[in-house]
């Protein structure tokens, strides 16, 4: 049984990177977002900066394992309606769903790789900028 969805008020500030707000019902969601971040100490571009097979983060297969339980259950609807009052939200990002509503199947993925350019140290700062990461 399908219901209708009913919300009364939504603040949301951001939404960026593959993400969604759906009212509503879905039968599959599929969301998928694959980033890059480079952070330079000096803004150079070169313009062929990184494509994604170069990184095996972005190839690999995540598997999924299958569902082996059986499931069973009864659903009762009283009420026809799923009715939400408010919803605030500051942001979303990367392959983020908000819903209210029902959804078959979904599948979110984000992959991010983060790179760093920084100038060459001497060894002793490289040392003690190490050693206060840890």
């Amino acid at each position: 049984m399908f219901r209708s969805s009913v919300v009364d008020y939504i603040n949301i500030k951001n939404v960026i990177f593959s993400s969604n707000i759906i009212v509503g019902d879905s039968n599959k969601i599929e969301m998928d977002s694959r980033i890059i971040a480079i952070q330079r100490q000096q803004e150079i571009f070169y313009g062929y900066e990184a494509p994604f097979e170069n990184f095996p983060i972005f190839t690999e297969v995540i598997p999924i394992p299958p569902i082996t339980e059986e499931l069973h259950f009864q659903r009762f609807n009283a009420d026809p309606v799923i009715k939400v009052g408010t919803i605030n939200v500051l942001g979303f990002s990367t392959s983020t769903v908000l819903q209210v509503g029902n959804t078959k199947d979904i599948y979110l993925e984000s992959r991010i790789h983060h790179l760093r350019q920084l100038n060459p140290q001497s060894k002793e700062e490289a040392l003690t900028t190490f050693h206060h990461e840890i």
